[in-house]
């Protein structure tokens, strides 16, 4: 299953990230790939059947960097464990990496100074 972030609001020194989805089976799994044809970072959560696929569109990205290495929570409930060091991890990989795409591999780098 596929679900969006519709809104992100930072207070408290976290990063609050909002689904209209029911997330409140979900777990994290501590997982990040990518879709370089849609521009997303896609945070990967367990409901007990199958994966949850969470897309962080290209256009929530900057504020992920504005914010980045702060706590994420995802409507008010679900910590995102792990998410920055995948996340890092997944920007390092990508940078100078035409398998994800020259668009991409740019939009990433713009944004995420990497």
């Amino acid at each position: 299953m596929d679900i969006y972030v519709t809104e992100m609001k930072f207070e408290n020194e976290t990063l609050n990230v909002f689904t209209d989805a029911d997330v409140s089976k979900c777990t994290s799994v501590s997982q990040m790939i990518v879709d370089s044809d849609d521009f997303s970072f896609i945070y990967l959560l367990d409901n007990g059947v199958d994966y949850v696929r969470l897309h962080f569109v290209s256009e929530t990205w900057e504020m992920l960097e504005r914010y980045r290495n702060r706590k994420i929570i995802l409507n008010e409930t679900l910590e995102l464990t792990e998410f920055y060091d995948e996340l890092n991890y997944l920007i390092s990989n990508i940078e100078g990496n035409n398998n994800y795409g020259k668009e991409f591999e740019a939009k990433v780098v713009e944004t995420f100074k990497a």
